[in-house]
């Protein structure tokens, strides 16, 4: 998926080990992690009442996240995770496979379309922002990504159509609660959700179909051009007619 509305900035050194689709946005650093061993997180048992309220915060947008993690039609979504130790070695295999194999984790992420990109890192040290390099303990599972719609929707489109790759990238993590049932799973992402300290947006009223569509018809008309340059006017109309009921999708 071209990561066609979205621009970004980095500091520090790059994490390494990771699956990615497109480019970053910069989040703020998480904090760091306890050397003590990490106590696995409760799996949530809220009512669906309780479910709800939380999506519905004040503190969110209409969009159901911060407000700075929004530009425009734009969402950003930054989420840490504290990985359990086999998870050093099953992460690094599945990101090695996943980038040299075809596999129908990206088919799946190619049907939606409204998502920019989506990028997942096992992270096992803290880039060098003014202080020392920090390995951390337990490395950390770090997953990005940009959409357009709602915050609640994407995660509803990803447990539901990407739902095997969401056990595969996460199984490892602690508190995991499955991507199914979706309540659990937005109060689990909620709970390990860090809000953008960058995110800016190049066409932030525009969507990633808007601006797929926005190519293509000026690549169709650039053609068009070529084609009619030498035709007569009754010629010409009928194709001009014929042109514009072929790209009526992409208006």
């Amino acid at each position: 998926m071209a990561s066609a509305t979205t621009t970004t900035t980095s500091n520090g050194k790059p994490v390494t080990e990771s699956a990615r689709i497109a480019t970053e946005h910069r989040p703020r650093p998480p904090k760091r992690a306890p050397r003590t061993r990490p106590v696995a997180a409760a799996k949530p048992t809220a009512s669906p009442a309780a479910i709800a309220a939380a999506l519905a915060d004040d503190a969110g947008t209409a969009q159901g996240t911060d407000a700075r993690n929004v530009d425009g039609k734009a969402i950003a979504i930054t989420v840490f995770s504290t990985v359990k130790w086999p998870g050093r070695f099953w992460l690094p295999a599945v990101f090695f496979v996943g980038s040299r194999v075809k596999t129908p984790i990206a088919g799946s992420l190619a049907r939606l379309s409204f998502i920019h990109f989506a990028r997942w890192t096992l992270v096992r040290e803290l880039p060098d922002n003014g202080q020392p390099t920090e390995e951390l303990h337990f490395p950390h599972l770090y997953f990005e990504s940009n959409f357009n719609g709602g915050w609640a929707e994407y995660i509803d489109a990803f447990s539901h159509i990407l739902t095997t790759g969401m056990k595969i990238f996460w199984s490892t993590s602690y508190g995991f609660p499955q991507p199914l049932p979706t309540g659990p799973f937005k109060l689990y992402i909620q709970h390990n959700e860090v809000v953008a300290s960058h995110f800016h947006s190049a066409y932030p009223q525009a969507t990633t179909t808007m601006i797929l569509s926005a190519l293509e018809l000026e690549q169709r008309l650039a053609r068009f051009d070529e084609d009619v340059a030498a035709l007569g006017d009754e010629e010409f109309a009928q194709r001009w007619r014929e042109l514009l009921t072929d790209v009526q999708g992409l208006i």
